[in-house]
């Protein structure tokens, strides 16, 4: 009993030891506005607002988010990320080899954060008068 005790506590020590994961955890925020107000906000094909939204996604992961209208085409976006250079601070824990390496990199993904955090995106709507599509507008 005591050596599984020991175990875990050794287990909760390393993955607290971890920067990333402890100062941001293993999720960010991210935030989609629309210039539309009735566009309907899809984060991986699920209905998250209209006009816009705010969702908690997982750190390390790639998320398809879309807005729609009615009679427009959708403008679909993939979410980004990069390193979160905060995980360099296990180098002073332990070279990094359990901190950044195992904890933050491969067990968690708190060592790349969810880039950038905020998008605009509005549905392809057709010219007011035309019977065509307006050309797409910059995103950014």
């Amino acid at each position: 009993m005591k050596l599984t005790a020991r175990i875990v506590a050794c287990l909760i020590a390393i993955n607290s030891a971890s920067c990333a994961y402890l100062f941001h955890g293993t999720s960010d925020q991210i935030h989609i506005q629309s210039a539309d107000p009735n566009a309907e906000i899809y984060l991986n094909d699920e209905l998250i607002g209209r006009g816009s939204a705010t969702a908690t996604v997982d750190r390390g992961k790639q998320y398809n988010i879309s807005a729609k209208d009615k009679g427009c085409a959708p403008r679909t976006e993939e979410t980004g990320y990069k390193f979160d250079s905060i995980s360099l601070l296990g180098l002073l824990i332990d070279l990094g080899i359990i901190s950044i390496l195992v904890v933050d990199m491969a067990a968690s993904d708190a060592a790349w954060k969810t880039y950038p955090l905020d998008y605009s995106l509005n549905p392809i709507c057709p010219a007011p008068g035309s019977g065509t599509t307006a050309p797409a507008a910059p995103q950014g």
